[in-house]
C-alpha cells in the first residue's frame, strides 16, 4: 500500500500510464536534461510524486518498472491543474489559472519544451469544463459550469474569438447555461448543456441542446430538451464523454454527485445524435444504471466497434461518506458496454479499485492503470476486446498513490 495524499491537479484529469524503467531527469527552462532515449517513445506518463509531478517518455507499456526518477521533465509549475491539460500528439496545451496564461509545449526526446506562452484573460474562470478541436489548428475551450468560451489559433498562438454564448430570447434573463459538450458540424456548432434558474438557484433535471453558427458563434437556437438524464456530457475537461460510431455521436451523461452534475436520482446513460443532427435522438437512450443496480458510471475510453470502457461506482450511495471517498474508496469497477446492443458485455476481473479513470487504446487493445489499494503498486493491464483477455504489464513505483495519466504521442 502506498501514500494516498490526493493531488487534485493530477487525479481529476484522469488516470493511466505505462512501462519501462527510466533513468535521469530534466526540468523545463533551465533544468538538468538527461540523455536522449533510444528511438521515439510512443507514450508519455504524467506522474505525481511527493516531490512534484513529471512528464516521462515511455517506450513499452507491458514490461519493466516505472519510477518517478526518470527521463522527462519536471512539470510541477507548468501543469498546475490537471483538468486544464489538452494533448494532441506530441503537443501539450494548458491554461495556467494562477498566472493567467495559455501555453503550448512540445514533448520531444523525453523533454517538454516551451513553444510559446501567452497572457490569457479571455475567460473570467480559468478552470476548464470542456474543449474541442474545430480543425488541426483551431482549439475551442470553455469554463467549467458556465457559458464562457475562447477560440484559439494554436499555430499562431492568438485568441481568435472569446465571450459567452449569447442566448438572446431563447432563455429568460434570470437563467444561465452550463455547457457540457461541444461538437463542430460544418457551419454549425452543436451544444449540450444544463440550465440554472438564478432566482431559485436550482439547475433543472433536463438535458438541453442548441446550435450556433460557426465561426460567428451567433444565432443561438435551442433545438431540444430531454428529461431522461442530465447533464448531457461532462462537467470537467478531460473526462471522456463522447465518441462517434457508424455515423452517430454518443454522449455519456454525468449525473454522479461530486464528479458529475449531482443528479443522484437520474441514471447514467448514452444519448445518441445522428450525423448532422442538432437534436438528441428521441428513440434512443442507453440506460446503463438500469443494468447496474442503479449505479452511476464515468467514461474511460472508446474501444471501437460501438464498445466503450467505463468505470462503475459500485453502491456509492452507501459506500461514500465524505467527498474524498469518491477517489479513495475501493468501490470502482471497470465495465465494457456496447451502445449498439445496449448491454454491459463485460465486467473486468479486478477487485474493487480506487478511482482510476483513464486508458489509451493502441491497435485495438486497451491499456489501463489499475489502482488496487491492496496491491504493492499500480500496474498496467492490457485488455484485448477481441479475445476478452487481460494481461498484466508494467509496474509503477514511487508515486504518491494517485493514478498517473497516460498519453499516446503517435
Amino acid at each position: 500500500m502506498f501514500n494516498k495524499t490526493k493531488n487534485r491537479s493530477l487525479l481529476v484529469a484522469g488516470a493511466l500510464f505505462v512501462a519501462a524503467s527510466i533513468t535521469a531527469c530534466s526540468k523545463s527552462k533551465g533544468g538538468d536534461t538527461g540523455p536522449t532515449p533510444e528511438g521515439k517513445p510512443e507514450f508519455a506518463i504524467h506522474y505525481s510524486t511527493s516531490k512534484g509531478s513529471y512528464l516521462l517518455p515511455i517506450h513499452d507499456l507491458m514490461s519493466g518498472v516505472i519510477t518517478p526518477v526518470g527521463k522527462g521533465t519536471d512539470v510541477t509549475n507548468i501543469f498546475t491543474w490537471g483538468e486544464n491539460i489538452i494533448q494532441q500528439g506530441k503537443y501539450f496545451y494548458t491554461v495556467e489559472p494562477n498566472s493567467g496564461k495559455f501555453g503550448k509545449y512540445n514533448f520531444e526526446n523525453g523533454v517538454l519544451q516551451t513553444i510559446k506562452e501567452i497572457p490569457f484573460s479571455a475567460m473570467s474562470y480559468l478552470y476548464l469544463g470542456w474543449h474541442t478541436w474545430v480543425d488541426n489548428k483551431t482549439l475551442m475551450i470553455g469554463g467549467r459550469g458556465n457559458s464562457e468560451y475562447a477560440v484559439i489559433d494554436v499555430d499562431n498562438m492568438t485568441i481568435v474569438k472569446s465571450g459567452v454564448f449569447d442566448t438572446g430570447k431563447e432563455l429568460p434573463k434570470d437563467h444561465t447555461l452550463s455547457v457540457n459538450s461541444i461538437t463542430p458540424q460544418g457551419g454549425k456548432v452543436f451544444l449540450t448543456f444544463m440550465v440554472r434558474n438564478e432566482v431559485t438557484e436550482l439547475t433543472y433535471d433536463t438535458a438541453y441542446t442548441a446550435s450556433v453558427d460557426y465561426p460567428s458563434l451567433t444565432n443561438f437556437k435551442i433545438t431540444g430538451k430531454d428529461t431522461r438524464s442530465a447533464p448531457p456530457g461532462a462537467l470537467r475537461n478531460g473526462y471522456f464523454h463522447k465518441f462517434s460510431d457508424q455515423g452517430n455521436t454518443y454522449i455519456l451523461t454525468h449525473p454522479m454527485p461530486m464528479l458529475g452534475g449531482n443528479k443522484p436520482n437520474m441514471p447514467t446513460g448514452f444519448y445518441r445524435v445522428k450525423d448532422g443532427s442538432t437534436v438528441l435522438d428521441p428513440g434512443y437512450f442507453f440506460n446503463i444504471s438500469a443494468l447496474s443496480q442503479g449505479d452511476n458510471q464515468l467514461g474511460v475510453e472508446y474501444l471501437g466497434n460501438g464498445k466503450a470502457l467505463l468505470i462503475n461506482a459500485r453502491d456509492a450511495k452507501n459506500v461514500v461518506k465524505e467527498k474524498n471517498d469518491w477517489w479513495y474508496k475501493p468501490m470502482w469497477e471497470y465495465i465494457v458496454v456496447d451502445v449498439n446492443t445496449q448491454q454491459i458485455v463485460k465486467k473486468l476481473d479486478f477487485p474493487g479499485l480506487l478511482n482510476s479513470r483513464s486508458a489509451i487504446v493502441k491497435n485495438g487493445k486497451a491499456y489501463i492503470a489499475v489502482n488496487d489499494a491492496k496491491a504493492d503498486a499500480i500496474y498496467i493491464w492490457e485488455y484485448d476486446p477481441g479475445t476478452d483477455k487481460l494481461t498484466k504489464g508494467a509496474k509503477i513505483e514511487g508515486g504518491d498513490g494517485d493514478t498517473p495519466v497516460l498519453y499516446k504521442l503517435r
